[in-house]
């Protein structure tokens, strides 16, 4: 993966449950931890038993959950090919761009 997402072997799957609530889109749902990114605390999931095969997630790290739905704040995406396009990829160039200024 280009930077600044890497794969990781870290299961954030428990944090992930900790902070969701019955309104969440994820909520429910079976997930496993693919990857992370070095500079915030964003995480790709892939989505077992749900419309959509990824979600890139901001974890909140709060013991809390949001029972509105609204946090943590998720991106889904259909397949790879959209996910490295429209997520991973833009990651990397803007990641790229502030790091040379």
């Amino acid at each position: 993966l280009p930077e600044p997402w890497y794969w990781t072997d870290q299961n954030l799957n428990d944090q992930l449950a900790s902070e969701l609530s019955p309104g969440h889109i994820l909520y429910g749902k079976k997930v496993r931890t693919l990857a992370r990114r070095e500079d915030n605390d964003d995480v790709l999931f892939n989505v077992m038993n749900a419309e959509f095969t990824f979600a890139v997630v901001h974890l909140t790290w709060s013991e809390n959950t949001d029972e509105g739905g609204k946090w943590p704040i998720v991106e889904i995406y259909n397949n790879w090919n959209q996910l490295y396009e429209n997520r991973i990829q833009i990651d990397h160039e803007n990641y790229n761009i502030f790091n040379e200024a």
